[in-house]
């Protein structure tokens, strides 16, 4: 039997799409590739993963020969660019196109998220490609979008009830950059009114732990110290990033009260040291973790007084769950925009969430400003580089505050034809009951 042809009007939509999508990412391919285009600054990371990769090619063992502070789900996605490129001269054009590929894969779920939260629209996955390009050329010279794509497969798989997929997807993402690891607990409260608590535990944990541990043991087989050292100890030991905010704070009292401070380059990243660094970064590890626990109570409530998360509270809770983690953190990298844009993208639907998604929208090129362009200014405190840093800082707290306020009124009707709709039933990772 022959599959229906496709409305013209969703033919020429796909069409504009795909012409959209090469043509933001040609554009960034370019700045990346060129510094004279763009800035040099940004190629830091890719040159060092591609001296690595070098290493690991003369007979090194990664995290015991080869100190890498990123959790081993990572390494292959360093590790492919040097087999396709080698790692010289080539390895920026075959990681960026690495990138490129992950970052396709993020519109094909858009797309696939629109059908379902948003059907008969295409502005989930516009707001995916515009999102993403506002962010700018870091998405080809770091590997960022790698858990960001992994958690908006966890979102889709929630959506469409699909709670081992979901929770794989978080597994994979957690063993590449570790933030996604928050959004488990927020899986698991998502889906106890269907399943009951053991019953989502089950349908959760497993799915998880076996696509984390699949990158991560080998790591810890090959060395146990040197995989904890590298990962673990390394950001213990971090200082306050200067972009975070913490960082944010002692600057400003810098700026506006004369508190002594300055930036210092330690641990392979800049600092704000000042009197007030230690309690900044002794208070950030709780700071996060009670923010991941608010985040778990206010999804707990929302099912408590509404029922079942349906399709746009899914988005919402993991949108949460990544701002509870970016938020309080020590570290707050301008990479680390990836891990929100294409989450953000799919809040656009509803009215509500659209001061969310345009603050986000907004922080992309002002993270620009902030770094590469400003950075020499926000390292040395200038006032120009602080207030362009609070901004920013200000429109990704706008963002949480919109999303909290959702979540918190919670009970909005589903779009028409939306999965929050459908009979509530959670299906495994194959699809079975």
């Amino acid at each position: 039997m022959a599959r229906p042809t496709p409305p013209r009007e969703t033919v020429e939509a796909v069409a504009a799409l795909v012409l959209g999508w090469f043509g933001t990412r040609l554009l960034l391919l370019v700045q990346a590739l060129d510094p004279g285009r763009y800035s040099g600054a940004i190629l830091g990371d890719v040159l060092l993963y591609a001296a690595r990769v070098e290493r690991m090619f003369q007979g090194e063992v990664p995290y015991r020969d080869v100190a890498i502070e990123y959790p081993p789900g990572s390494v292959p996605f360093t590790v492919l660019p040097g087999i396709l490129g080698g790692t010289g001269a080539g390895y920026r054009v075959s990681f960026a196109l690495t990138m490129l590929a992950v970052d396709a894969l993020g519109l094909y779920l858009a797309v696939r998220l629109r059908r379902t939260v948003d059907p008969g629209r295409w502005r989930i996955p516009v707001a995916y490609l515009v999102g993403v390009f506002l962010v700018g050329p870091l998405l080809l010279v770091r590997f960022d979008i790698v858990p960001a794509v992994c958690v908006l497969a966890a979102a889709v798989f929630a959506v469409e009830r699909r709670a081992q997929a979901s929770a794989a997807a978080l597994g994979f993402g957690a063993a590449a950059k570790l933030f996604p690891a928050v959004l488990l607990p927020l899986l698991v409260v998502g889906l106890a009114p269907l399943t009951g608590w053991g019953r989502a535990l089950r349908r959760t944990v497993p799915g998880f732990l076996v696509a984390f541990c699949l990158p991560v043991l080998p790591a810890l087989l090959l060395s146990f110290d040197g995989t904890i050292s590298s990962v673990v100890l390394y950001h213990a030991r971090r200082g306050v990033q200067v972009e975070s905010l913490w960082a944010n704070g002692i600057a400003l009292a810098h700026v506006l009260a004369g508190l002594p401070a300055q930036a210092v380059y330690e641990f392979g990243a800049l600092h704000l040291a000042s009197s007030l660094s230690p309690l900044a970064k002794a208070l950030s590890s709780p700071a996060t973790l009670a923010a991941a626990a608010a985040a778990a109570l206010l999804v707990w409530r929302r099912t408590r007084l509404d029922g079942p998360l349906d399709g746009r509270d899914w988005l919402l809770a993991f949108t949460l769950g990544v701002l509870a983690f970016m938020l309080p953190s020590k570290v707050l990298s301008p990479q680390y925009l990836l891990w929100l844009m294409p989450l953000a993208a799919a809040l656009v639907p509803w009215e509500a969430t659209w001061p969310a998604f345009w603050a986000a929208l907004a922080a992309g090129p002002l993270t620009q400003l902030v770094f590469p362009f400003h950075y020499d200014r926000l390292l040395l405190l200038q006032p120009q580089g602080v207030w362009l840093l609070t901004a920013r800082n200000a429109l990704l707290v706008l963002v949480a505050v919109v999303v909290v306020r959702a979540l918190w009124r919670g009970g909005a009707p589903a779009a028409a034809g939306a999965a929050g709709e459908q009979e509530p039933v959670v299906l495994d990772a194959g699809g079975a009951r």
